[in-house]
């Protein structure tokens, strides 16, 4: 757990029976979740035993990755006390770079300038965000306006189909049975909190997220550290817009409207702050098996696709609860 994730009240100030009542806290903050989604699962798998089939979750990790890959990348920006709600209108508008670009050149240019494109549409959020010093929320949904009117004037509101049969490959390609896109989502998960747990970069986004008047105070380069995250999650958008452009051999506007509605609540469920400086990585990829588990296991268990929202909603609003609760109970223990 990264220092600033921890009260600032040093561990060895405090008697005995609050650091008792500290660490229980804190590990029920930090295991409730991995004990939710083990009940999930459980319970899923009664109900229909195909669930933890290999064919099954193989296609769940399919699915999920390209929402997976940009929850990975909304991670950092949320930890670092940014918010982008951008997410759809920037990844439908990388899609769209990856599809037109594919017609005409090889698949490997398309996907690298649908990244490519994501980490200056990042580049911009970031530079309004951390160095005009606009407010994240209202900037990132102008933004999502601007992207998605340049998509559908790229598109003209139409589907840009790639007929080259290797565009293909990256989205429904497989080795050794396991898809290219669920390796993809595993790698990232992997690098991205290592980058957290161990490098300097990483304890910066913790501290400016934590505190950003006393990051800036330290020297921190809090306003490059800010940008850099949505840079990052621009990377994710163009990587994911890849990965669905190449699912479908296509690509257009509004591909996914609901995307945003996934990455937020993987993140929130995985518990990291929306007031930034708490947060992980890994917690993110228990949150997009709880979400993935719960969605699967809505269709195995024929269960009216009408409760989803419902109960999609229900958990951000028990996570946020959960969150701010035990936060409270650590800070008096």
């Amino acid at each position: 757990m990264a220092v600033s994730e921890v009260n600032l009240i040093p561990f060895a100030d405090r008697p005995a029976r609050a650091n008792a009542r500290f660490v229980v806290y804190e590990a029920i903050r930090t295991f409730a979740i991995v004990i939710t989604l083990i009940l999930l699962v459980t319970a899923v798998s009664l109900g229909n035993p195909s669930f933890l089939s290999t064919n099954n979750l193989l296609n769940i990790l399919a699915q999920w990755a390209p929402a997976g890959i940009i929850a990975a990348g909304m991670t950092y920006v949320t930890i670092s006390g940014g918010f982008d709600l951008s997410i759809a209108s920037s990844f439908s508008l990388c899609a769209v770079v990856a599809a037109v670009v594919g017609q005409s050149f090889d698949p490997a240019i398309a996907f690298a300038a649908a990244i490519a494109a994501g980490i200056v549409l990042g580049a911009v959020n970031g530079f309004l965000i951390a160095r005009v010093g606009l407010n994240p929320y209202i900037t990132t949904v102008g933004t999502g306006f601007i992207l998605n009117g340049l998509a559908l004037l790229l598109t003209d509101n139409a589907a840009f189909l790639v007929s080259d049969p290797s565009f293909a490959d990256l989205g429904t390609g497989r080795i050794f049975g396991v898809p290219y896109a669920g390796i993809l989502l595993i790698a990232v998960l992997l690098v991205l909190q290592l980058v957290l747990w161990r490098t300097v970069y990483g304890e910066a986004i913790y501290a400016v997220g934590g505190n950003y008047e006393a990051s800036r105070l330290s020297g921190i380069r809090v306003q490059l550290v800010v940008a850099t995250t949505y840079m990052l999650v621009g990377a994710c958008y163009g990587l994911a817009g890849s990965i669905t452009a190449s699912q479908l051999s296509s690509a257009q506007a509004n591909m996914d409207p609901s995307i945003i509605f996934d990455v937020l609540t993987i993140v929130v469920v995985g518990g990291t702050s929306l007031a930034g400086g708490s947060g992980a990585v890994w917690r993110t990829a228990v949150g997009i098996a709880i979400i993935a588990t719960i969605t699967n296991g809505f269709v195995l268990l024929d269960i009216s696709p009408y409760y989803q929202n419902i109960i999609k909603g229900s958990i951000i609003v028990a996570a946020l609860c959960l969150d701010v609760l035990f936060a409270k109970l650590s800070a008096r223990a």
